[in-house]
């Protein structure tokens, strides 16, 4: 194997790592407002690599009198279920059906007996953050940039971030796969993200990726906040 050349080492990034158990609440009761929250934080940060998946889950083990009334508003506007469980029932929406589907949630407010949400909208989408000083995505931060190395085996990859908004009608919560170039621009790039952010972005989970000795794979650690005390 050739060796690598100096031009062709793999450059180095910086990672925010909330998902899957950290998800951040969005700090709202009511899931329309909780969908305004996301959308703020869509219009001013993020462009979709691809389109969006959208579903809706309603979960076993509620009152059944508005599970029974979900129910019937979910099928008179999706159709079927994709997915039936002993723990749940999961639709597809498309996005033209998302706003009648978060209506429907607008109007319960019933939990399971563990206290979650009845139902839900989920919101699933890998992105590309935007550069707060050109209005851009980052030109060069993309998963061929970082030899699409896998960071785990649930398909991130360096490169390439991801977010997972779920809307609840009695709670609603993000979560977070961000990744930012490693160099002036990590400051000015992760206080733009916090300041459409309905919550303070953890201390605890932002890495530095490095290329190893041979430069042709990762390894990572921990660095502080490039957030610093922007709330």
């Amino acid at each position: 194997m050739t060796a690598r050349t100096p031009e062709a080492a793999l450059p180095e990034v910086v990672t925010y790592d909330g998902l899957p158990s950290g998800a951040h609440s969005l700090r709202v009761k009511r899931p329309d407002v909780a969908f305004q929250r996301l959308q703020t934080f869509l219009e001013a940060c993020i462009e979709p690599v691809s389109l969006p998946s959208w579903t809706l889950e309603i979960r076993q083990g509620g009152p059944p009198a508005p599970t029974a009334q979900l129910t019937e508003l979910a099928t008179g506007i999706l159709g079927g279920p994709r997915y039936k469980a002993q723990t749940h029932t999961e639709w597809n929406v498309p996005p033209g059906s998302v706003n009648e589907a978060l209506d429907a949630l607008v109007g319960s407010d019933a939990v399971t007996t563990h206290g979650r949400s009845l139902a839900a909208l989920t919101y699933s989408a890998p992105v590309r953050l935007i550069d707060p000083d050109t209005h851009a995505p980052y030109p060069d931060i993309t998963p061929d940039a970082f030899g699409r190395f896998a960071v785990d085996g649930y398909g991130r990859t360096l490169g390439e971030s991801g977010i997972r908004a779920t809307l609840g009608n009695a709670a609603s919560s993000l979560s977070l796969w961000l990744n930012l170039p490693a160099d002036e621009r990590l400051s000015s790039g992760a206080r733009h993200l916090q300041d459409h952010l309905p919550f303070r972005l953890s201390a605890k989970h932002w890495r530095l990726w490095r290329p190893n000795r041979s430069a042709d794979s990762y390894r990572s650690n921990k660095i502080p906040s490039p957030v610093h005390d922007h709330v």
